[in-house]
């Protein structure tokens, strides 16, 4: 992944003109400006103290006191641990160190999904029931072949939605690709036969996370400035646009897409019951400032992160898809990436890099 990235951001020196848009259009597009947004609200970040075992992590918190906590690059001794910061005792945890590997957790309402890169394997875990049995519960497991994303929802106990990776529109040669792919959430086997793409490989390009309430999807799109918003069919109602940048301009060069900018906006953060966070970089680094600051050489910085998602939001969506609240940190924090949000105590915690570049668990003080 890491030598992919580098030979984009390579051929961003060179001028690139836009050919087509890779994602579906609508007339009804919602243009986000300051004029029309909620008003941000502003937080200052306090870091939670940690066993220093758990230190340079991903983590989720429920309920203000259970902290979620992944480390499969150094596990100790779990590659995902249940722990309560009120007792510091750990309730659960689950797979040792080499049995899983580039993992990611997601909260969605009260279930915590994990997604294992590797073997293309999901966990789904109740975290209610994890709370109740401990180490005794085992997590619902559902294992895919080569239809794959790190993002998926399940509609029901029977069948999880995903981006479809290979989507790209028919502008680009290839007619007929379905954006989503149903799947048993059983067997991991998709439900329908679908059309294949051989002749690209969008998947960086059209990259996105998705969540699902009310018979309607969302997908956030993190090359582009661009939510889109779904029926229970998949038929594209609307479409958002974050109005302060312009799409990133790209080319196809043996089979893959080259993007002239380095850009960075929407991801999926979390869902509770009434409400979907996504972070939005508002990251756009330009051809000039890239080759000013010290091109390839920079992006091992810390400085780099920094400066790639200075303006960064965490938006916030109610139940029917509608934005309804933004958030910024006062703090030099950088790459927020998950966000944990208790609906009762109004609590919101992020996971972030400080200063140093270490993945640190923050409590989230607005003012008053």
């Amino acid at each position: 992944m890491k030598r992919r990235f580098l030979t984009m951001i390579t051929v961003a020196v060179s001028s690139l003109a836009a050919i087509a848009q890779p994602y579906p259009t609508t007339d009804n597009i919602v243009r986000l400006t300051d004029q029309n947004m909620p008003a941000v609200e502003y937080f200052t970040a306090e870091k939670v103290k940690l066993p220093e075992i758990y230190a340079n992590a991903e983590y989720h918190i429920y309920n203000d006191d259970i902290a979620i906590i992944i480390n499969y690059k150094n596990p100790q001794p779990f590659v995902v641990t249940f722990y309560n910061l009120n007792t510091k005792k750990i309730i659960a945890g689950f797979f040792k160190k080499g049995e899983m590997m580039y993992v990611g957790g997601q909260m969605r309402c009260n279930d915590f999904v994990v997604a294992n890169g590797i073997s293309h394997t999901v966990f789904r875990f109740n975290i209610d029931s994890v709370l109740a049995y401990g180490f005794a519960y085992s997590p619902a497991v559902t294992q895919f072949g080569t239809t794959y994303a790190s993002s998926l929802v399940y509609v029901d106990e029977n069948t999880i939605v995903m981006p479809n990776s290979q989507y790209i529109t028919g502008d680009f040669g290839v007619e007929g690709l379905p954006e989503f792919i149903l799947c048993n959430a059983k067997t991991g086997k998709p439900l329908t036969d679908y059309k294949q793409n051989n002749k690209n490989f969008p998947s960086n390009l059209t990259q996105r996370s998705i969540a699902y309430c009310n018979s309607k999807y969302i997908a956030f799109w993190h090359n582009f400035p661009i939510i889109t918003i779904y029926d229970k069919n998949f038929n594209l109602l609307k479409m958002y646009r974050d109005d302060k940048f312009k799409d990133n301009e790209v080319r196809e060069e043996n089979r893959d897409f080259l993007m002239k900018n380095i850009d960075n906006f929407f991801t999926f953060a979390c869902q509770t019951d009434n409400y979907i966070f996504a972070n939005n970089g508002r990251g756009h680094i330009s051809r000039e400032e890239f080759e000013k600051k010290g091109g390839i050489q920079w992006i091992e910085t810390t400085d780099f992160t920094i400066a790639r998602l200075k303006n960064q939001e965490i938006w916030c969506f109610d139940n029917d898809m509608n934005l309804v609240r933004r958030f910024k940190c006062k703090n030099k924090l950088s790459f927020i990436s998950n966000v944990s949000y208790n609906e009762k105590s109004k609590n919101m915690f992020v996971n972030a890099m400080d200063e140093n570049g270490k993945y640190c668990l923050y409590r989230c003080k607005f003012n008053k």
